[in-house]
C-alpha cells in the first residue's frame, strides 16, 4: 500500500502502525488495535492524490444519501 508520493518517514510511520496494530491485535486489545489501523489508514491516505480522495468522498457521500433515502422515504 506504499504509495508513490510516499517518503521514508511516511513508510517507516505507516509501518509502525501496522506493527502497533498488529502487536495490539495479539494481545486481545481491541480499542489499541482499532486506534493504530486508524493511523495507518490516515498516513496511508495522506499520501493518495487529492483528486482520488475527494472522488472518494463523493461516491461514499452519494451512496449515504441514496442509503437515507431507501430508509427513510420521502411521503
Amino acid at each position: 500500500m506504499l504509495g508513490p508520493m510516499m517518503d521514508s518517514r511516511q513508510e517507516q510511520r505507516l509501518q509502525q502502525a501496522a506493527r502497533d496494530a498488529h502487536a495490539a491485535e495479539a494481545r486481545g486489545d481491541d480499542a489499541a488495535a482499532n486506534e493504530a489501523w486508524r493511523r495507518y489508514r490516515l498516513i496511508s491516505d495522506a499520501a493518495r492524490d487529492p483528486d482520488e480522495l475527494l472522488a472518494e468522498g463523493i461516491a461514499l457521500s452519494q451512496m449515504g444519501i441514496e442509503l437515507a433515502a431507501s430508509v427513510h422515504p420521502r411521503v
